[in-house]
Order: C-alpha cells, then sequence, then structure tokens
C-alpha cells in the first residue's frame, strides 16, 4: 500500500474504539489513540529514503512493532497522565498501528518478513501491487469517513 493506503486503513481499524475508549476512560485518551495510530500508519516506511536500510527491512517487523508501542506508551502516558492505563493503552495502539502497516504490506506481491532476523519466512499474499490507486483511496476514503463518525459519536 501507499501512503494514503496506510492512513486510510489504520483509521478504519481504529475507528471503532474511538466511543469505547472516551466512554470508559476519557475522550482525550480516544484522541490520543488515533494520533498514534494514524502516526504510526506509514512509520515503518521512514527506511525509503535511507541508503543503508532496505526498503521492508527492520522497520517492517514485529520487533519493530514492539519499539513503537514502547514509545507510544510512555507518550501516552505523558500526554494523559491522569489515566492509569494510559502505557498500555499507547502501546497497544501504536504496536498495532505498526501491525497494521505490515498486514497492508502482505498483501502485496513485494511482501515482508515479520520476524527477521530469527526467522527470515517471506510472506506475500499478492492480492494487489502496493500501487493500486483505487485500493489505496478506497481505503483513505473509508478510514476517514469511519474515524469521523466514530469522533462525532464519541463526542455526542
Amino acid at each position: 500500500m501507499y501512503r494514503d493506503g496506510h492512513a486510510g486503513f489504520n483509521a478504519l481499524l481504529y475507528a471503532p474504539f474511538v466511543p469505547v475508549v472516551s466512554g470508559r476512560w476519557s475522550l482525550e485518551l480516544a484522541l490520543v489513540g488515533a494520533v498514534v495510530a494514524l502516526a504510526a500508519a506509514n512509520l515503518p516506511d521512514l527506511d525509503q529514503p535511507l541508503p543503508r536500510i532496505s526498503h521492508r527491512g527492520p522497520t517492517h517487523t514485529v520487533w519493530f512493532a514492539v519499539l513503537v508501542g514502547l514509545v507510544a506508551g510512555v507518550g501516552t502516558a505523558i500526554a494523559v497522565p491522569a489515566t492509569p492505563a494510559a502505557f498500555a493503552f499507547g502501546f497497544l495502539v501504536g504496536s498495532c498501528g505498526i501491525l497494521a502497516h505490515l498486514a497492508g504490506d502482505i498483501v502485496t506481491p513485494m511482501g515482508i518478513s515479520p520476524f527477521a532476523p530469527l526467522w527470515r519466512a517471506h510472506v506475500t499474499l499478492e492480492w494487489f501491487k502496493s500501487k493500486h490507486e483505487r485500493i489505496n483511496r478506497g481505503f483513505l476514503l473509508a478510514g476517514t469517513a469511519a474515524l469521523s463518525a466514530s469522533l462525532l459519536v464519541a463526542v455526542w
């Protein structure tokens, strides 16, 4: 997937949780979660302009998801200090945001090796190419609509 597709996919996956998190903890935590989910959407692709790191290499692994989850957990705990579950929530959203990116790349012919370097098995479903414009745009539109509706429900 491309940038828009990943962002839309993460928004679509996070949208159902906004009213739940807002009702159980706070709207503030739900909004921080949305920011984390969207920020994580394209984070693995930071390897593209880097000359010494191959694209879909270390940043496209479950280990990177754990690392981002830890950073997101700390950031969420700092942003919403009044919520005891903030670290765990941030960790979950951050790591799942990266895993969602990986899922979006597994369906393309290039695929990924999610457990490298421990296990170099290459995973690809070859459903569609990364640059498939309609799929990327469709995920962006669906994710934007779902997250917007979800935020309106939570605020209402």
